[in-house]
């Protein structure tokens, strides 16, 4: 048996979806990723575990040149020719557009995931009307569409995406290893914020830099940091030299990018702070409330699943940067007792909920019914 999964970049895949794809060659299938050529550098490749197979394509994932997405089309609907999976499952828009149709052709079964609707559903201009049409076209090709918060699903619901029969939601999102993101050791006598994004505008990079300002003014040697990638090819990007500009300011810290989050997030007095404007089921959030930690994010669908006012952090009005730095001044001056209480609720929620296992359990289902109908692990 085989199975294949199409995703934006191969850094992602191993990070989000690497588990997924161990699962199903222990089980024995043959697995495989298909991914953009410009995100497979050397240093990445040699993380590649040897039973994953790769195939590298031209695939720009910010473009709207309708010459390179058909190249892109093509290049799947040739990898699918040659593989003939059994299955394949897809991950972020233009894969979920493209790999639908091309497995459809090729009566292949399909699994369109949508981690988050995004930033071509937040507006409403031509561009963003015809991505909508095209996505619709895609989507609608797929065996079973995979959803991580209550407002995606209804929203493609509503608006025809998707039906009801073929609609999964997965309500701890695509989960998180608690042995990766252990459980973390503090005294809660100390407080630093970090935001755990890449440097997007749409990310809330503005919203967290102005509430930093504002919690500065009265707790001025507070420690407030950014760690994540810049993105220079997203429409969204904040310019490295207004980064830059604001790191030196003081306003925040900027540490760069990492392979190893938990090195950061384990330090001491850690505060997780997501400020995005949309998510379908934020990945940080998910790792800081495994390692223990209070959170603060965005009122909005894909955080307020992870996080509970008051319970195990705050939430804050989105695009409201005074509300955020209300938040952020609520964790400073709680006790050191309802940050452990808190902190606490932050585990116990990964715990119960976003265990990676939960997820694994849900792509076997899938597997099961549409392959074999129920059968398939059964008789492995």
């Amino acid at each position: 048996m085989k199975i294949l999964f199409c995703d934006n970049t191969i850094q992602q895949f191993l990070n989000f979806r690497g588990h997924i794809a161990q699962h199903f060659h222990d089980l024995g299938w043959e697995t495989g990723v298909v991914v953009p050529e410009s995100t497979c550098d050397d240093t990445i490749m040699d993380k590649v575990p040897s039973y994953l197979a790769v195939y590298p394509v031209d695939m720009d994932r910010n473009s709207s040149n309708p010459f390179s997405d058909i190249v892109y089309f093509n290049a799947l609907l040739r990898i699918f020719k040659k593989t003939r999976p059994d299955i394949v499952f897809l991950y972020t828009i233009k894969p979920n557009i493209y790999g639908s149709i091309a497995a459809h052709l090729l009566n292949i079964k399909v699994v369109a995931v949508v981690a988050g609707l995004g930033y071509s559903f937040a507006g409403n201009t031509l561009k963003h009307k015809l991505v909508r049409l095209l996505y619709k076209f895609g989507v609608k090709k797929a065996d079973k569409v995979i959803v991580l918060n209550e407002s995606n699903n209804a929203t493609l619901l509503d608006n025809g995406f998707a039906t009801r029969d073929n609609l999964i939601l997965f309500n701890g999102g695509e989960g998180v290893d608690l042995d990766e993101y252990p459980l973390v050791k503090d005294s809660y006598d100390k407080v630093r914020f970090l935001m755990v994004s890449r440097v997007l505008y749409d990310k809330g990079y503005t919203e967290y830099v102005d509430a930093a300002k504002i919690v500065r003014q009265q707790y001025p040697d507070i420690k407030i940091e950014l760690l994540g990638p810049l993105d220079e090819a997203s429409p969204m990007r904040v310019p490295s030299e207004i980064m830059r500009r604001d790191h030196d300011s003081g306003f925040i810290t900027y540490l760069g990018e990492t392979d190893d989050v938990t090195q950061y997030v384990g330090r001491e007095g850690t505060i997780v702070v997501i400020s995005s404007h949309h998510e379908g089921c934020n990945r940080s959030l998910m790792e800081a409330c495994a390692m223990g930690r209070i959170c603060i994010a965005s009122n909005i669908p894909g955080c307020k699943e992870l996080v509970e006012d008051g319970i195990n952090g705050y939430l804050s009005k989105i695009k409201d940067p005074h509300d955020l730095a209300s938040c952020m001044l609520k964790v400073i001056t709680d006790s050191p007792e309802k940050r452990r209480q808190m902190a606490s609720n932050s585990h116990l929620k990964a715990k119960n909920i976003f265990d990676i296992h939960f997820v694994i359990k849900k792509y076997d289902e899938i597997i099961d019914l549409l392959i074999n109908k129920g059968t398939c692990h059964k008789k492995r």
